[in-house]
């Protein structure tokens, strides 16, 4: 028998990030739900208001847009992309808890704006605030109006749109839909959403969103709770996309033993990316209103336990059933869903851009075309219909700027690629009979 010292020597070489993989996941006893930003009343934004004024005086806008310089080049184009940002804005969320144990952070569905994104409701001066004012792009309405930042230098917090006092247009929710679908390993879903989605909204709106230290506007946090949602929806639709980690890693290979990267700026503990990949548990104590609740159990634990978890506030998640389409306008999804089901005849096609939907009994599809969404809610009223078939046509996605691209180190041709296949499907269902939605 090996003697007691040998036995400790090695317990104390196990890594925190081994020890904290080796521990049975703890499930939140209490679970707060994250909100669609369209939905918020003045007084909520009111209170979003309060919270993010204290922690801007504390100095945390100024701590997280420094942390986030600092791990740039080690979230962006890697696999850490989706788990670290999970657990960056968890992070920013608790603290604002601790000034006022209500609140969340409200995700923005930018797809719901991507049209014409400097007219949504999301950015009016009882909300986040529009384009900055003036030779130095200053942000002077807004829940963050005529702030100063420290980082990286003293400075107004600033917007310049990327399109005068517009936008260009950002990505459909059709193109997000058929990713959801499609995408069957993380990498490919990564790159989607990262060169797509992620990249056109941060451009759009300009100024401190368009830099590293992104975190300096509170944008950043809502739209990054939305590429969480997006993550968290591909990762319930499609069969073993739950613990699905794969592509560039710290140290080759990405495996769910790599420590999420962080900077002392904003502490993260030494939890493995393991730890955040499913909601509901390990201290991931949220759900969202539009996507697939928590599951009862850790998946793959021996755990049968299902005792139940108290939403505290913030309403219930939807049911946990796999969502066809990315879009949080419920009312809307089972429209499209069933018209591009009949729009793209042909079955290859269908199969290669919208594998769920082809895949759909009739008896389902039919469900969902009787009650307009994938999950049961109400259909839109017979003029909503008539007036969202004006909307045809799906406006192609601003493209990723070359300097955009040469700050991330992304490869060129790739980021190109995406953007082309993403034209490519717009052609399809603008040459079809689809009526878009949205």
């Amino acid at each position: 028998m090996a003697p007691l010292s040998v036995f400790l020597v090695a317990l104390l070489a196990i890594s925190p990030a081994a020890m904290v993989s080796a521990q049975a996941p703890q499930k939140c006893t209490e679970m707060r739900v994250r909100r669609s930003a369209h939905s918020l009343t003045p007084s909520e934004w009111q209170r979003i208001r309060a919270v993010v004024d204290r922690l801007h005086s504390q100095g945390h806008f100024d701590r997280f847009a420094s942390s986030h310089q600092n791990v740039f080049n080690d979230v962006h184009g890697k696999s850490a992309f989706f788990p670290f940002h999970r657990r960056f804005v968890l992070e920013f969320e608790n603290l604002g808890r601790r000034i006022d144990p209500q609140f969340t952070i409200p995700y923005w569905d930018t797809t719901r704006d991507y049209r014409d994104p400097a007219s949504s409701p999301v950015l009016r001066n009882g909300t986040l605030g529009g384009n900055g004012r003036g030779a130095d792009g200053c942000v002077v309405d807004g829940i963050q109006a005529n702030w100063s930042l420290g980082f990286p230098s003293r400075h107004c917090m600033q917007r310049r749109y990327s399109s005068g006092d517009r936008m260009k247009p950002w990505v459909s929710p059709e193109v997000i839909s058929s990713y959801i679908q499609s995408d069957r390993r993380l990498t490919t879903f990564r790159e989607h959403i990262e060169f797509g989605i992620h990249g056109a909204t941060h451009l759009g709106l300009g100024g401190d969103a368009a830099t590293k230290y992104a975190p300096n506007d509170f944008f950043f946090h809502m739209h990054h709770a939305n590429i969480d949602r997006l993550w968290w929806q591909w990762q319930n639709a499609n069969q073993g996309a739950m613990f699905d980690y794969n592509g560039p890693g710290p140290r080759g290979e990405a495996t769910l033993d790599d420590p999420i990267p962080q900077d002392r700026s904003v502490g993260l503990g030494s939890a493995p990316v393991r730890s955040v990949m499913v909601l509901g548990f390990n201290g991931i104590c949220y759900s969202y209103d539009t996507a697939p609740s928590p599951p009862a159990r850790y998946p793959g634990s021996d755990d049968d336990s299902s005792d139940p978890v108290r939403a505290v506030h913030g309403g219930e998640p939807m049911a946990p059933v796999p969502m066809l389409s990315g879009s949080s306008l419920v009312a809307s999804r089972g429209l499209e869903i069933s018209r591009i089901r009949k729009a793209l005849s042909e079955e290859a096609v269908l199969k290669s851009y919208f594998p769920q939907v082809a895949a759909l009994e009739p008896s389902r599809l039919e469900a969902i075309m009787s009650t307009g969404n994938a999950t049961g809610c109400g259909c839109m009223a017979g003029e909503q219909r008539e007036a969202f078939a004006q909307n045809k046509r799906i406006d192609y996605p601003a493209p990723m700027t070359d300097d955009w691209i040469k700050m991330h180190g992304f490869d060129p041709e790739r980021v190109h690629a995406v953007h082309r296949e993403a034209c490519r499907l717009i052609d399809l269902l603008n040459n079809s009979t689809y009526v878009s939605p949205y």
